[in-house]
């Protein structure tokens, strides 16, 4: 592409700039000369027009749109351009800009094209890319994690890495500047429109990484950074867009809260800041909003702070600016305030015109308009617009969306998790395969991740506002889950986001189920307060992919969440109390694999009425959620008590698990043709069962009469892989009631056998006894159940289970070797009612 000379003037300045005294000298000279040039030649029109930066319609400069013709007269954004000779345009979804990092790259070469054959000034092209939850250009553009999650990583280089990479990638599309970071310190959370936008309620950490993503977007990524919003918008209950937000800081108050973030950007050498439209008295008696306010944006941020790049407004269609004056006064006290550019009027012929009036009538001089144009002639120099306004479209795709910027958002994702609350000790859940559902607020990347874990995902995206239906839909399938894992986004926000809190009756309905629940705030931290009874909840502070792919590896232990809180979460309904203070966030041990063990008695599932029912016994296994069940007195085919059915195989069907079963009983079948009749024990296992075993063990049939042939040995071995670790799972049934003889000689068979392997650290041992607890005999096998056993004793029921035959009683254990350690033992509520009970451990692998 040629360049006119008066475009090449001043390139010797960005090639040797920063080199030697000499050198800077030199390139100042010459971008003086090339701003002073292209000022002088330039008609009112063409400056006037420098200051506005609009949006248009369509996704090449050429495309005819009917919403252009209606807002400015003209059809294609090329005309655009050139019919109010913009400084610049900016890009959004809904414009149809932002299609495809290709799309977007030939729309600028197409603007710039617009641009230089009105004016030969290129445009300045610009969008809000702050990552996170606001971004316009999406993948496969490398999407961040946002300003709080950095904040939650406490990394100076990760804020700078993310500010580097994303403009190196905006750049390659033609974007000239991104509307970030945000250096707003959000101490109110109840902040409707910044909330996780800020890096942090704490001035001193926005203000660091303020600074490096500055020095990433401009230094690194060869792009103007736009620090906003001047002078603070962190502490307002009042969202711009729609209203007047009134601060009411002290000078005192924003001289420690709001400043010191602006500061540090002027320092790093920001390019831009960008107003806001808020009210602050303290800084301007006359309550004008900031935007249009002499004394904030002159009096402090040009003469206190010393900053003399380009201002830049919000939006001059939020009514936090339009509501005190008319839409023709509004640019006009924007520029006597101190404004160089007018972003997005809402009537941009009637805000062109007014300057351009007001101008020749002499309300504001042209010395004046000269002076914002030279700002924003030097800032697109500075950037090297000036001397390279086209993309080359062949090196897109080697700069967006690489896998190199991947991972890094990955690593910077995986460092920002937080986990606010592990009470049930949930977390790490063990790697067996489970059925998980995910519902709530755009739960899909979640889903996919888990699925990736082996995983059986059931979505339900039941958005920002559930309805009543949705919430009984998730509700319902909660209960064929193992585990629910709900999103919620902005669940506290019941004046704008969720009038009807909808989001908050859909997690008290699933916590009220008494499944197993995670809940993760996946935008405002703040939403886990409103949840008291979530036993176990997570901030991730986006709902990216790769938060959400951050999220899963923490789920799972893959990872150790490292991430602190950037705010302080107060309490509910009383804020005055802080629920979880400023630096909160719980650690796990990655290398904790959880497993989750059970022994329970089948014979539960027969009730009162002594026929086994396989809905009702199926629902308390999944009640337990354990990844290893032992069960005893299981029927196969044994008769009318479980209706001749195979009890443990149409369970391991009903639950996805696997199944192995041994017999203690194996009899003839009662008409030829037909299956044995079994009664044993049995595993049932998330994990695969690499082998079973079938051990001999003392027996003494209490049948009457006795059963032929005589008893199987009924000692099952289970032997199953979990995460690369051989774990051996016994189940025994030791239910012989009145010799303690047959006790004893059980015991020492059951101490045999569990000698005899020679992985003795990773055995478990699940299985039940009719005895009481003190009886001699069984002295043995308290040894081996010392662990689990005291554990047992301090929960609600104790570990001994109602009568079976008074005085006797019936005794549940799960003990485990030196492998494995025990973190919690408990006697779920009965499900029926019955002389069984089961016992539940949630044990780790020792390092």
């Amino acid at each position: 592409m040629h360049l006119t000379r008066r475009q090449t003037l001043g390139l010797a300045a960005a090639a040797v700039a920063g080199t030697t005294v000499a050198g800077t000298t030199t390139a100042q000279a010459g971008t003086d000369r090339w701003v002073r040039e292209t000022l002088r030649r330039m008609t009112l029109e063409q400056k006037v027009g420098q200051l506005f930066v609009c949006y248009a319609y369509g996704p090449t400069a050429d495309t005819a749109d009917a919403r252009n013709t209606s807002l400015y007269g003209v059809a294609t954004p090329a005309e655009v351009v050139r019919k109010f000779h913009l400084g610049g345009v900016i890009y959004f979804a809904w414009t149809d800009s932002v299609k495809d990092p290709q799309q977007i790259a030939r729309l600028s070469n197409g603007l710039q094209g617009a641009a230089l054959g009105d004016t030969g000034v290129p445009l300045q092209i610009s969008t809000d890319q702050e990552h996170g939850v606001v971004f316009r250009v999406g993948p496969p553009a490398t999407q961040f994690p946002g300003a709080m999650a950095l904040g939650a990583t406490r990394s100076a280089e990760y804020a700078r890495q993310a500010a580097g990479i994303g403009g190196r990638e905006l750049k390659a599309v033609g974007i000239s500047t991104d509307f970030a970071p945000v250096a707003d310190v959000n101490v109110n959370p109840l902040n409707p429109v910044i909330g996780v936008r800020s890096f942090s309620s704490d001035p001193a950490v926005v203000a660091a990484l303020t600074a490096e993503q500055v020095k990433g977007y401009q230094r690194d990524g060869r792009i103007v950074s736009t620090a906003k919003h001047f002078p603070g918008h962190g502490d307002t209950a009042t969202d711009s867009h729609t209203g007047i937000p009134v601060i009411s800081h002290t000078l005192e108050e924003w001289t420690r809260i709001d400043r010191p973030p602006f500061e540090a950007a002027i320092r790093a050498g920001i390019e831009s800041i960008m107003t806001a439209h808020i009210v602050v008295p303290a800084l301007d008696p006359a309550e004008d909003p900031a935007t249009l306010s002499k004394p904030i944006l002159t009096g402090i941020l040009r003469e206190q702070l010393r900053f003399d790049g380009v201002v830049i407004t919000d939006s001059l269609g939020m009514k936090g600016v339009r509501d005190k004056y008319g839409d023709a006064e509004i640019p006009l006290r924007a520029i006597e305030a101190g404004v160089d550019q007018l972003l997005m009027p809402v009537d941009p012929g009637l805000a062109y015109n007014s300057v351009l009036d007001a101008v020749r009538g002499g309300r504001i001089s042209e010395a004046r308009i000269d002076q914002s144009v030279e700002r924003i002639l030097k800032l697109k120099l500075q950037t090297g617009v000036v001397d390279q306004p086209y993309v080359d479209l062949a090196r897109v795709a080697k700069v967006v969306g690489t896998p190199a910027n991947y991972a890094a958002a990955q690593r910077i994702a995986d460092r920002s998790t937080t986990l606010l609350k592990n009470d049930a000790g949930l977390l790490p859940l063990s790697p067996a395969p489970r059925k998980i559902l995910v519902a709530g607020y755009s739960p899909a990347a979640l889903g996919t991740a888990l699925q990736g874990r082996g995983a059986t995902a059931v979505v339900k995206d039941t958005g920002a506002t559930p309805t009543d239906a949705k919430i009984d839909d998730a509700v319902a399938a909660s209960a064929e889950a193992d585990l629910t894992v709900v999103l919620t986004m902005k669940a506290w926000d019941t004046e704008v986001t969720d009038k009807q809190a909808k989001q908050q009756k859909l997690v008290n309905a699933l916590l009220a189920t008494g499944r197993p629940v995670i809940l993760a705030a996946v935008r405002d931290p703040y939403d886990v307060a409103y949840f008291p009874s979530a036993s176990t909840t997570l901030a991730t502070y986006g709902y990216a992919a790769v938060s959400m792919e951050a999220l899963a590896k923490v789920l799972y232990g893959e990872l150790a969440p490292t991430g602190k809180l950037p705010v302080a979460i107060p309490a509910q309904p009383d804020p005055s109390v802080t629920l979880y203070p400023f630096g909160h966030g719980l650690g796990l041990d990655p290398r904790q694999t959880r497993l989750t063990v059970a022994s329970y008695n089948i014979h539960a599932g027969a009730g009162e009425d002594n026929v086994f029912d396989l809905d009702r016994t199926a629902q308390a296994l999944k009640a337990l959620n354990a990844d290893v069940i032992g069960l005893q007195e299981v029927d196969v085919h044994w008769d009318a008590r479980s209706q001749w059915r195979d009890t443990i195989a149409e369970l391991a069907a009903t639950l996805g698990m696997y199944a192995g079963f041994a017999p203690i009983y194996d009899l003839d079948p009662p008409t030829p043709g037909q299956p044995r009749r079994q009664y044993g024990v049995g595993v049932l296992s998330r994990f695969p069962l690499v082998r079973t075993e079938n051990h001999p063990i003392t027996r003494l049939s209490t049948q009457d009469p006795n059963p032929v042939p005589a008893p199987a040995p009924g000692f099952l071995e289970a032997e199953i892989d979990v995460r690369g670790r051989r774990v051996h799972v016994y189940c025994t049934h030791l239910d012989y009631r009145a010799d303690p003889s047959v006790r004893e000689a059980q015991v020492r068979d059951t101490m045999k056998i569990l000698a005899g392997d020679r992985r003795k650290d990773l055995q478990i041992l699940t299985g039940d006894f009719n005895a009481e607890a003190t009886a001699p005999e069984l002295a043995g096998l308290w040894t081996r159940l010392t662990d689990s056993w005291t554990a047992t004793g301090t929960t609600s029921g104790g570990p001994n289970t109602y009568p079976a035959v008074d005085p006797v009683k019936r005794i549940d254990f799960v003990t485990v070797g030196t492998g494995l350690h025990v973190l919690r033992v408990a006697v779920p509520p009965e499900q029926a009612a019955s002389d069984h009970r089961p016992v539940v451990a949630d044990l780790s692998f020792r390092p």
